[in-house]
């Protein structure tokens, strides 16, 4: 990281899970170059660390992110010589951000608070799963500010929620919470406040305890499956098991199946 810059990213290694928390409270962990380019660093070194199973994302101070830097926005607006300079270099290393986050070989946990608007929406989507406590309130947010939504936005919620309500939570002033997101397919769990840390717990550890290689290749062919018909995509899922067929994984599984117990991945 560099030493002149303030930490605009936290990050952490524990019980082989590494954690990256968005570190801007007093802007509401709003999102700017500098961050990007941090959390783009520490990912990257996730991603290269053995020692690193799973990935969580999360935000310091009362809410995950507020999204966009309005403030920055505006400086540009009334600055008036680029008025679009925010969404040039900033928002092409945001878009960096969600692609990273997909692309990673290892499995990417949202545990988000408070608000979760704009950009910061989105970048949740990217995620693999999502918990949200249960008072979280989620807003694309874009169209109060004459904006359309970036991030993949219309990319994820189509293919989520479907296009009709796609249409609501893009084109209206829709804010909606954790339950209903639930409810939506938008996250994974919701939880009270008290047992947030707890259920984040269960999650990450049911992970780093499973087999390494065939998580990776389970993410791969999700994501890929967009990308081939039903038959091309069958016949990767089954190249993809004589893989897995040939790490110690798959003979550790099967023996610990006959004894019954527990594996050891």
């Amino acid at each position: 990281m560099d030493s002149t810059k303030p930490d605009l990213v936290l990050s952490r290694i524990e019980n082989q899970v590494g954690y990256i928390s968005l570190n801007r409270p007093e802007a509401y962990n709003a999102f700017n170059l500098d961050l990007a380019n941090q959390f783009l660093r520490v990912l990257e070194e996730f991603d290269g660390d053995d020692n690193v199973r799973v990935i969580v994302l999360k935000g310091e101070g009362k809410v995950f992110s507020a999204g966009g830097d309005i403030r920055e926005m505006l400086g540009y607006v009334q600055d008036g010589t680029d008025r679009a300079a925010y969404f040039r270099a900033p928002l092409a290393a945001f878009g960096k951000m969600v692609m990273a986050l997909r692309r990673s070989p290892k499995p990417t946990i949202a545990a988000v608070h408070g608000a979760v608007a704009g950009f910061a929406f989105n970048l949740v989507l990217g995620c693999d799963m999502i918990l949200a406590e249960e008072k979280t309130r989620f807003s694309q947010a874009f169209i109060r500010v004459g904006l359309s939504p970036d991030g993949g936005g219309t990319w994820f919620l189509p293919r989520l929620v479907g296009y009709a309500r796609a249409c609501e939570l893009a084109m209206l002033p829709t804010e909606i919470d954790a339950a209903k997101a639930l409810d939506w397919g938008l996250i994974n769990w919701t939880v009270p406040e008290d047992s947030f840390e707890e259920k984040l717990g269960e999650i990450t550890a049911a992970l780093v305890n499973s087999p390494k290689e065939a998580i990776r290749r389970t993410k791969s062919l999700l994501n890929s499956s967009y990308d081939h018909s039903l038959e091309e995509h069958i016949e990767i899922e089954r190249l993809a098991q004589v893989e897995n067929a040939a790490h110690d994984d798959f003979e550790e599984g099967l023996t610990a199946f006959v004894e019954k117990r527990k594996p050891d991945f």
